[in-house]
């Protein structure tokens, strides 16, 4: 009797050893069904490229899923490299250029994640707050259709301007109906501006550009779009995809490894600042305008 206890408990331990191993075995092959894939990234910029360069390696020591980080150097390349085929998915814009560009190009690409947004950031030498501007202070703002009419939306935001009732998407100073300190707004080149920061009172300066200021992002003096009550998801960056691999399970699989708190880390260190994760920050700002 004892005998055949002894062999049936040996049976009974071999097949939990056995069945168990099958399911740990099942569950690592579900956790990297992804694994020996590859997916190509186009990338503008050496930081953002840093950053992705962090998801790559994550993404291959967790998911065996091999990241090929590309470095582009125009920013009219991305969309066209996407939509020939030659990348898998760009990293490198926000919903605004986007919309733009497929319009202009008759192209079909789509967000599927969101990345980090850019606050807009409003510097000066000269004053600690926008109450301090003088009457007829200028102010430097950004010559781009889009960076022009979001930096005057931003000073219709903070109170100084309000437009006229055309509902521009992207006004110009035409459309400027009302203005009491009568600021006078200096239209220059994006990387123009920071060598004019002492000759006006105040600047737009992209983060981009701040390296050739002495400013670091938390001496704005103004800042706009960075909580989900001031964000402005048309112009937080994402991923995008062309429209066909727009639910590709492989290609949300990297959106997932991006969105994590350790790439959220990331940026912080190499930004410092000046761009902020902002997936979480859009999910809550939809859920304000679900409620609304």
């Amino acid at each position: 009797m004892n005998k055949w206890l002894k062999k049936l408990t040996l049976v009974g331990l071999l097949s939990s050893v056995l069945f168990g191993s099958t399911a740990s075995l099942q569950v690592s092959a579900e956790e990297r069904k992804f694994e020996g894939e590859t997916v190509s990234v186009g990338v503008v910029g050496t930081e953002y490229e840093e950053i992705w360069q962090f998801v790559a390696e994550k993404a291959l020591e967790e998911e065996g899923i091999e990241i090929e980080v590309v470095l582009l150097t125009d920013y009219n390349i991305p969309n066209e490299a996407l939509r020939d085929g030659s990348i898998d998915l760009n990293s490198f814009q926000h919903d605004v250029f986007l919309n733009n560009w497929n319009q202009e190009n008759n192209g079909d690409i789509v967000t599927i994640g969101y990345t980090y947004a850019v606050p807009t950031r409003i510097y000066s030498e000269k004053y600690n707050s926008l109450d301090e501007l003088p009457e007829g202070a200028k102010i430097a703002v950004n010559a781009a259709p889009t960076s022009l009419g979001y930096n005057i939306q931003t000073l219709v935001r903070a109170g100084l301007i309000t437009l006229d009732d055309s509902e521009e998407l992207l006004p110009t100073p035409s459309n400027i109906a009302d203005n009491p300190k009568n600021l006078e707004l200096i239209e220059l080149d994006g990387a123009q501006i920071p060598a004019a920061v002492l000759d006006v009172d105040a600047a737009f300066i992209d983060n981009s550009f701040l390296g050739g200021t002495n400013f670091v992002p938390s001496d704005a003096i103004y800042v706009f779009g960075d909580t989900p009550e001031t964000i402005n998801i048309d112009r937080v960056n994402n991923i995008a995809a062309r429209s066909e691999d727009s639910d590709n399970p492989l290609y949300l699989k990297v959106v997932e490894l991006f969105q994590q708190d350790d790439v959220a880390a990331k940026i912080e260190e190499i930004i410092q600042g000046g761009s902020i994760p902002a997936w979480d920050i859009v999910k809550e700002a939809q859920k304000i305008q679900t409620q609304d």
